[in-house]
């Protein structure tokens, strides 16, 4: 962090020193007009100077964080030039000392501190802080165990309104409102939280792995972009498992209770009455001394991700995920934080089942073993957890033995056996014998042939390259094929080659990839074009021109070769309810095969595919022949966010300097949209000529 930077995070810090100081000078002040009190006058010099000093910093820090962004500048901008206002009074006041102006100017100050109180409470805690009584109290429905929350919950309550909405309020608004838009954000209404911010998409629905939202709240304590911020209140466990569940199933706003299957976790924090209810776990009412600073640093020094429930609260999570390294010193280094650990994650290391047997955590409630060697040590180490809820052993060693444990575990909830050498007869019937564990399997069993695989993920650079173009493909469960082709002409198949590392490609090419595991349905197919530059267009013009509020550069902005796979950056070319006409200029006359236009699908914040492309050449500029026009499918639900390359290949070569690209909109949102009939945008940034 900049000095610059610092000063003005100090800003919430030295703004109350002046406060005090200056209102204390002025009940001094009272007291000389009031009774005369010539005594006083030494004490008030002092306060005032000191005030002064302390205003005027107070002001810069706020200069500074002013100019970082994020604030609504209707509050923001009277809050800084008020501010700005009483440190000069106050300055005025200090240099002043017996004058006749002095009793006005201390009267102006002493006002103008609280004018800029006022909009300073407004800008932190929302509208009418300071003189419209008390804000309106933050929703307690998200508290687990609360049974006010419970009794207020029906079927028919709305997820989004009646669970997901309250822990943003509590947790989450106070930074990001209209008042205060930290990183562009708003989340006090759905409409802000949709539309995301200057990072990308809050929530991409069905995805929680591109939810900015929640992979911000993932993110280790210590770390600059964890949210909410150190030292503010953080989300409890069961919170954040709501918010991805809620993302997971699609983020609708408007589905009730009785249409999503809560998880049972979930559901004895905030189900309804009717489900079963089940007391929270009694660990947390345990009186525990925090950890040692010690004994944290030794865990840190060690590469492990330790991170607390909240500030005042003993309790930890500490994670040695994806570490191979797990020895001896790395496990011993838990016996510091064994009373204060409740979240222990050994996934993916590579921890011997032996030493399992030696681990004993008083309060563990969650233990993640997936992907590890784990077998027979798993029963004896979690038989002394009592208050263990969630156990995962997804594609471990596990065994029938694990059961021997399940007895003395009153608390458990949830045990994932993907994977494992569990025979399915057992599972049904621990099922039976155990009504109040949710195993979970990944799939079902009897019709594990009917489920399909998740599509693989496929990463590279740019969608345009000048030389040489690096292709990766990835997919989160070993065991799994993926097939590929570069070929446009071909479809992918089992014949196909199998990926196997790094794909570099030197042409334009078009990828496509599905993963194929035996036992399963194939996933679909994903597919990219990746355009080498074969032309550097010498300039375009647009019609119309662009939405004031997405301008980029004009025209230039769509021949510079900068693109963007994110909503807030100032490349995109925005159109509401209107088409884009663009003219693209070679320089010369040359051979044209294909378009391309880069652009960007957004449905939560109304931004839609083009529906379609419509390209014209011309040799002159002013006789355009039509070389015809591509439709392209169109959403009949809510997608993610994402950007397309969209291409068009002319019937036959031609000839031609310019070539005039007419880039069409759905106009207005569908019917199945929120905000349906209501204009939409189209966003585009960069167009190619091959």
């Amino acid at each position: 962090m900049n000095p610059g930077s610092i000063t003005a995070h100090l800003h919430p810090l030295l703004v109350h020193l002046p406060i005090g100081i200056l209102l204390a000078a002025f009940a001094l002040e009272c007291m000389v007009w009031w009774k005369g009190r010539d005594d006083f006058r030494p004490a008030i010099q002092l306060s005032v100077g000191l005030g002064a000093v302390s205003a005027a910093l107070s002001a810069l820090s706020g200069w500074l964080l002013f100019r970082e962004g994020g604030y609504d500048e209707s509050v923001a901008t009277p809050h800084q030039y008020w501010g700005f206002f009483t440190a000069g009074m106050f300055i005025l006041l200090a240099l002043l000392k017996q004058d006749k102006w002095r009793r006005p100017a201390f009267v102006a100050g002493v006002a103008g501190l609280i004018v800029t109180g006022h909009y300073g409470g407004t800008l932190t805690h929302g509208a009418g802080y300071v003189f419209g009584g008390a804000v309106e109290s933050a929703l307690t429905a998200v508290e687990a165990g609360s049974e006010q929350a419970q009794s207020e919950l029906s079927p028919d309550t709305k997820v989004f309104e009646g669970l997901v909405m309250p822990v943003l309020r509590s947790k989450c608004v106070s930074c990001h409102k209209p008042e205060k838009k930290k990183g562009g954000l708003v989340l006090s209404t759905p409409e802000g939280l949709m539309a995301g911010g200057e990072s990308g998409p809050a929530v991409v629905p069905g995805n929680p792995e591109k939810s900015e939202l929640l992979k911000r709240i993932h993110l280790p304590g210590d770390h600059d972009d964890h949210m909410p911020p150190k030292g503010r209140p953080q989300l409890s466990q069961v919170e954040t498992q709501l918010i991805e569940w809620w993302i997971t199933g699609g983020a609708d706003l408007n589905a009730t209770v009785a249409e999503k299957q809560m998880p049972d976790n979930l559901k004895s924090a905030f189900g309804p009455r009717t489900q079963q209810e089940v007391r929270a776990n009694p660990v947390f009412d345990k009186q525990v001394s925090p950890a040692s600073e010690s004994a944290i640093r030794k865990l840190r020094a060690l590469r492990l991700s330790v991170n607390s429930f909240g500030e005042g609260k003993p309790w930890l999570v500490v994670s040695f995920a994806g570490i191979k390294e797990t020895d001896q010193e790395r496990l011993g280094a838990l016996a510091g934080v064994k009373e204060q650990l409740t979240d222990l994650d050994l996934s993916h290391t590579g921890v011997q089942d032996r030493v399992l047997q030696g681990l004993e955590f008083p309060h563990l409630v969650r233990l993640n073993l997936s992907h590890t060697s784990a077998a027979s040590g798993i029963a004896t180490m979690i038989s002394h957890s009592p208050f263990l809820e969630v156990l995962n052993l997804t594609n471990t060693k596990a065994d029938q033995s694990v059961e021997s444990a399940f007895g003395s575990l009153r608390q458990l909830r949830k045990v994932y056996i993907w994977g494992t050498d569990i025979p399915a007869e057992t599972v049904n019937q621990w099922k039976k014998k155990y009504p109040g564990i949710s195993f979970e399997t990944g799939i079902t069993m009897e019709n594990a042939e009917q489920m399909a695989l998740k599509t693989p993920e496929l990463k590279f650079g740019r969608s345009f390259f000048d030389d040489t173009a690096h292709i990766e493909l990835e997919f989160p469960f070993r065991g799994v094929d993926i097939h590929y082709t570069l070929e446009e002409a071909d479809t992918p198949s089992l014949q196909s080659p199998k990926y196997s590392g790094t794909i570099v490609v030197d042409k334009t090419t078009h990828v496509r990839a599905f993963a194929a595991r035996e036992g399963w349905k194939n996933s679909p197919v994903v597919d990219a074009v990746l355009v080498k530059k074969k032309y550097t267009l010498s300039g375009s013009s647009i019609h119309p021109a662009p939405s004031p509020k997405y301008p980029a550069k004009g025209g230039a902005s769509l021949v510079d070769g900068k693109i963007s796979d994110v909503q807030s950056a100032d490349t995109w070319l925005g159109y509401e309810g209107e088409h884009l006409t663009a003219t693209l200029d070679l320089g010369t006359v040359k051979s044209v095969e294909k378009v391309f236009v880069h652009c960007l699908e957004n449905n939560p914040s109304w931004i839609f595919k083009p529906a379609a492309i419509q390209v014209f050449t011309s040799s002159d500029g002013k006789q355009f022949a039509a070389q015809g026009s591509q439709k392209y499918t169109r959403n009949t639900g809510m997608g993610e966010q994402k950007v397309h390359l969209l291409g068009f290949t002319l019937p036959a070569t031609v000839n031609a300097r310019y070539v005039k690209v007419k880039v069409e909109s759905l106009l207005e949102n569908p019917p199945w949209h929120p905000g349906k009939g209501e204009k939409c945008w189209i966003f585009v940034d960069e167009m190619m000529v091959e």
